[in-house]
């Protein structure tokens, strides 16, 4: 008797917990973007490290410009990385610009508009004064040398790498990216460039799952189809000797020519098969030995999923994402948002469902609008590149009316 199909949280949670999470290594500011910062990142220095102008103008002393209008004598200057370092003596003022140090004894900046001055001469006259602080960066006004900036566990983007580095950092602490090898089993397959003949077809899978699993922080090693020989495939695997993981598609139904999950249920390391979810439910997890040298074995990770492009992606976003996702320390579950469905759509029945579809967003109610494809055929890989979200119907989920609030992935988020 066939055991019951496991529930999508189920198969989730124990392909995460089965991963090991990715050693650190240091990398230098320029190829840390998209990283995954190891530790809280602190500030190493102040930010501004002075009391710094916010504008070009002149710095004085509040109570000599208390009456307007008024002179001031130049007494010299303060420019950006070039400071003045005397006291500001009374009735006197310096020529400032924007980011330069604020003498001593100054509080006040006077912008260039509200004062009139010869070129050549030595003094200026005061027409208006702005308030106290006004136009002023205080010390340490951005952060502090000690402050976390970025908290671990962050996809560092530009923004925060450009802090970082004001910050004082220049190399940062980042999980290691981990190895996803990619391969496609079928004696149909022919490689991207290849003129198939009618019993052929270009094998897509490989690089759509390893651009797919570029973006979500992972090194991919997609590798060449493989035929439907039992020994082909092995051979394959065994010469793979530094994955974090192993992605097959293809081979992972029960027919004849389905050669993972045969594979797989020789060998102890089977831990599920067969998903309660639309499309993508042949799909296995396990662990395999992989490695040609029989004296240093590895048992790596492995997730088997269906050869049909769309149920292969769907696989990948959902169940390749969550193992990727572990790996780097981060929550394996979906990222995701509440959208309005505009359709009416029946009872679903024991497999949870993902949905391709549409999004909109309506200023009015502030909301995403999702709209399911026509056709929701997993054969249909046009409609699955289109896509811009994945709505989640429950297994046994009622049916729902338009205007129902509903659960999607949004398909063009980082997050997803």
């Amino acid at each position: 008797m066939r055991k019951p199909l496991i529930p999508v949280s189920e198969a989730i949670a124990r392909i995460a917990e089965a991963m090991r999470v990715m050693p650190n290594e240091e990398v230098s500011l320029s190829e840390a973007s998209g990283r995954i910062i190891a530790n809280d990142a602190i500030a190493a220095l102040t930010n501004p490290p002075a009391d710094q102008s916010a504008m070009d103008g002149y710095a004085a002393r509040g109570e000599d410009v208390s009456d307007l209008p008024c002179v001031l004598r130049l007494a010299g200057e303060s420019a950006a990385g070039h400071p003045w370092t005397a006291p500001l003596d009374p009735g006197t003022c310096v020529r400032i610009s924007t980011g330069a140090n604020i003498p001593e004894g100054a509080d006040r900046i006077l912008i260039l508009e509200n004062t009139l001055s010869d070129h050549n001469s030595e003094q200026i006259e005061v027409l208006e004064a702005s308030g106290k602080d006004q136009f002023i960066r205080r010390k340490g006004q951005d952060f502090h040398a000690g402050d976390i900036l970025v908290n671990q566990g962050t996809r560092l983007n530009g923004r925060q790498i450009g802090l970082l580095s004001a910050a004082g950092h220049h190399r940062l602490l980042v999980r290691r990216k981990p190895v996803v090898a990619i391969l496609s089993t079928g004696s149909e397959l022919v490689e991207p460039g290849t003129n198939p003949s009618a019993a052929q077809i270009i094998s897509s899978n490989s690089i759509m799952i390893a651009e797919m699993v570029t973006s979500m922080g992972a090194t991919a090693m997609p590798l060449p189809p493989i035929p439907d020989h039992k020994n082909a495939l092995l051979d394959a695997i065994n010469g793979i000797t530094n994955a974090d993981l192993l992605v097959l598609t293809g081979g992972a139904s029960v027919g004849k020519h389905d050669l993972v999950a045969g594979m797989m249920k020789d060998h102890d390391g089977l831990d599920f098969w067969r998903i309660a979810m639309r499309p993508g439910k042949p799909m296995i997890f396990g662990h395999i030995t992989i490695g040609s040298v029989p004296s240093e074995p590895t048992t790596t990770p492995m997730l088997g999923l269906p050869g049909n492009p769309v149920s292969s992606g769907v696989c990948t976003l959902i169940f390749v994402r969550a193992a990727i996702r572990a790996m780097l320390g981060l929550s394996p579950d979906p990222v995701t948002r509440k959208a309005v469905v505009t359709t009416d759509l029946p009872a679903n029945d024991q497999r949870e469902e993902y949905m391709r579809g549409m999004i909109r967003y309506d200023d009015a109610s502030g909301l995403n609008h999702f709209t399911p494809l026509l056709s929701q055929d997993s054969g249909k890989m046009k409609d699955f590149a289109l896509a811009e979200a994945l709505m989640i119907r429950p297994a046994h989920a009622d049916a729902l009316s338009a205007g129902s609030m509903v659960d999607i992935i949004c398909l063009n988020s980082a997050d997803s």
